[in-house]
């Protein structure tokens, strides 16, 4: 139904024009009658429709129609952009479109003798009502509606699509802007295979060339904003992660920081700890002081003995040998004194041997640690540096 857009695709071929407008009421193969022009014109047809069928902008625009009027949306998609065709013709032709549908209109009376039966009982309707001008208004719109619905063999709600265009009026408009540039160059490309040269290029041409121009320019332009925004995204992008990475950085730097201090004072505790357990400087002088101390007593108890063994004797004076005996229990009794204290001697001796060989080992220990926990300072500074 979208009988304008077809006839506009054509350029200014009368044959491909005749052949594009009734290829929609001709099936399969049956097309080896008509002259090679109109056969032509049929074979563009449905390369106009299988790349609008694929093409992103219709689409989206079918897409939007689907939920409601299912296998009829890619019908009401024709139209629409046929509405829009109409409504801006002065945008894409360099002759008015009263001009243009009059011109059209008789090429397909000239021919009518050829057209197809369902074509014959059409164009009368077509020319009356002049569908191909009365699209770009909203009653020649709702009036083809209203008549596909009625001839519609299921329910396809049909009726309601003008008030779904008018409700999304600038989103379909947008589809259709960005889809007749790009089908525009497709047919002029297919006419330049059938008809090469210099000489047919005004006839190829579809879209007047100071609209073409402008639709380029309008291109470019949102090319450029289109790079220049990822531009900024990206810079955006690399900005965010640059700060992320700084942050990143300095927590670690924080940690770092804690981890060291953490050490020192481990290290500090370590040291205090080792201190405590050394000993002092005058312990050799209190070791020798309670050697000392030893010797005293020990030399007190052998003076009470021996000033106990002279009583003894002083009692035991009238009688020799008992005199005798007692000097050699003195005797004994000195030597065991003397024993004992030399005894008590060595053990001191053997004590602070001891307690002087643990310190010199545990001062070894407490300094093989320190230095151990240093170099892992300082190894852990250089990483961080």
């Amino acid at each position: 139904m979208n009988f304008l857009a077809h006839l506009k695709l054509s350029g200014d071929h009368e044959k491909i024009m005749l052949g594009n407008f009734i290829a929609d009421h001709i099936r399969g193969n049956k097309i080896h009658h008509f002259p090679q022009e109109i056969i032509d014109g049929i074979m563009l047809h449905r390369k106009i429709d299988y790349y609008t069928d694929h093409h992103p902008a219709f689409i989206q625009t079918r897409t939007r129609l689907h939920k409601k009027y299912h296998k009829y949306a890619g019908v009401i998609a024709d139209i629409f952009y046929d509405h829009f065709l109409a409504r801006n013709w002065d945008d894409y032709s360099e002759i008015s479109l009263s001009h243009y549908t009059s011109y059209s209109y008789g090429i397909l009376l000239r021919n009518y003798t050829i057209l197809p039966r369902k074509t014959k009982q059409l164009l009368p309707f077509i020319i009356m009502q002049n569908w191909l001008a009365s699209y770009g208004k909203f009653d020649g719109l709702t009036r083809a509606f209203d008549m596909m619905a009625r001839r519609a063999k299921n329910k396809s709600n049909m009726e309601f699509a003008v008030e779904d265009l008018r409700a999304d009026y600038d989103l379909y408009k947008a589809d259709f802007e960005r889809f007749f540039p790009d089908i525009a160059a497709f047919c002029e490309k297919e006419l330049g295979i059938l008809f090469p040269g210099e000489k047919w290029e005004n006839k190829n041409r579809i879209i007047k060339t100071a609209k073409l121009e402008l639709i380029v320019q309008e291109r470019e332009a949102e090319k450029k904003k289109v790079e220049e925004a990822q531009k900024k995204k990206k810079i955006k992008e690399l900005a965010k992660k640059a700060k992320d990475s700084k942050k990143k950085a300095e927590k670690d730097r924080k940690t770092q920081e804690k981890k060291n201090k953490e050490a020192e004072k481990e290290l500090k505790k370590i040291s205090k700890k080792a201190v405590s357990k050394k000993p002092k400087k005058n312990t050799k002088a209190k070791a020798k002081s309670n050697d000392t101390k030893t010797e005293v007593k020990a030399k007190k108890s052998l003076k009470q003995k021996v000033t106990a063994t002279k009583v003894a004797k002083k009692k035991n004076e009238p009688s020799k040998p008992k005199k005798q005996n007692a000097s050699k229990k003195s005797n004994s009794k000195t030597k065991q004194i003397k024993k004992a204290a030399s005894e008590a001697k060595e053990k001191t001796y053997s004590r602070i041997k001891t307690i002087n060989e643990y310190t010199d080992k545990s001062l070894e220990a407490l300094k093989d640690l320190s230095k151990d926990y240093i170099k892992r300072i300082r190894r852990s500074k250089y990483k961080s540096e």
